[in-house]
């Protein structure tokens, strides 16, 4: 994303006030709550070093807290002032979301709209993908996609009486806010349902906190739940390591190795595919050991590698997210808000065999 320069001239327009709940937030209020001036706010918002960490967080904290969204993002955002569209996408070298950003491009394109995308460092968390999205929306795109699973759905409130908002790909619960997902609750219960048919009766379930990943998360709490269902013995390894896809890899070794558990289960590939790796290392047999499963059946190759997993309908989810994000920017308020899921199929693989 290109930075942006605050002018002279934009000041003007910048200090208007904005209406939210009755109150009118300005910069300056930013300011004060913050305890720094309104040049160090601004730098902020507009991405502009040098501004230390801890005064980074303590300015989007305010602007979290008090609601505050800058002139530029707002002003004249009420209607169609453009056929822009905003994409704020999660880590593109996972094959999940770089197959989602073209498939949404192409959609896009279809609708004769252009596309703007957003895409944080993999390192950066929730308060970067804010700031990225300040900047998105600053170039007054006509709606927004929103396909990452860190950025909470109460953070976008501020947005939603300005610009459409469509999550896509995303666990989306929000009243407010159209979701098109994956239908993790299910998918879950599919791969649970296949390693408990096995004959697999300890089973170990590599789960993110939600703060990592609301997807992973949601897949992992199902696979637990629905296996925990058929009596197995369920061990939850739960991890709020971010940016780490190896965290929790070691543990689930040792259980292998003690003979507790005979099958493993990953919220998404990359996280399985790492564990085959020291799996192998280890000198451990798959499946004979242990038995391992992911999801998202996105990476090229799979059935070359024969990985058990489960394949997203990422095709559907793209299409109808963009169909959804047209309609709105067509015909503001006039689509009901709806949570759309979509279902999608077990990939049988070599990776999962009957329990030793």
């Amino acid at each position: 994303m290109p930075r942006t320069r605050t002018t002279a001239g934009d000041r003007s327009r910048e200090d208007a006030e904005v209406p939210r709940e009755g109150l009118k937030i300005r910069m300056e209020d930013v300011a004060r709550a913050a305890n720094v001036s309104r040049a160090t706010v601004s730098r902020v918002l507009v991405g502009n070093p040098p501004v230390s960490a801890a005064t980074r967080e303590r300015v989007f904290r305010a602007v979290r807290e008090l609601g505050y969204v800058p002139n530029a993002m707002a002003q004249g955002l009420s209607k169609r002032s453009s056929d822009l569209v905003g994409l704020l996408l999660r880590d593109p070298r996972n094959p999940a979301y770089g197959r989602l950003h073209s498939l949404v491009q192409e959609a896009v394109s279809g609708h004769g709209l252009e596309l703007i995308t957003a895409v944080p460092h993999w390192k950066e968390g929730a308060e970067d993908e804010l700031a990225a999205l300040r900047r998105m929306l600053g170039l007054r795109v006509g709606g927004l996609l929103v396909s990452t699973g860190v950025i909470k759905a109460a953070d976008l409130e501020p947005f939603l009486d300005s610009v459409p908002v469509v999550s896509v790909g995303r666990v989306e619960d929000h009243p407010r806010i159209h979701g098109v997902s994956y239908n993790e609750d299910v998918h879950g219960a599919m791969l649970a349902d296949k390693v408990a048919s096995a004959g697999h009766r300890s089973v170990a379930v590599l789960i993110p906190t939600a703060s990592v990943s609301t997807a992973e998360n949601r897949r992992g709490r199902s696979m637990a739940v629905h296996l925990e269902g058929r009596g197995l013995t369920v061990h939850r390894i739960e991890t709020d390591a971010f940016g780490q896809p190896e965290a929790g890899i070691a543990r689930i070794l040792d259980l292998v190795r003690d003979g507790g558990v005979t099958a493993a289960m990953f919220p998404n590939d990359i996280r399985a595919m790492i564990f085959l790796r020291a799996a192998r290392a280890a000198g451990l047999d798959v499946p004979g050991d242990v038995s391992v499963t992911g999801c998202d059946g996105i990476i090229p190759g799979l059935d070359l590698i024969g990985l058990a997993t489960l394949r997203i309908p990422v095709e559907q989810v793209a299409a109808r997210g963009v169909d959804v994000l047209e309609s709105l920017m067509s015909n503001r308020g006039g689509t009901q808000v709806r949570h759309e899921k979509f279902t999608g199929e077990f990939v049988p693989g070599a990776t999962l065999g009957p329990a030793a």
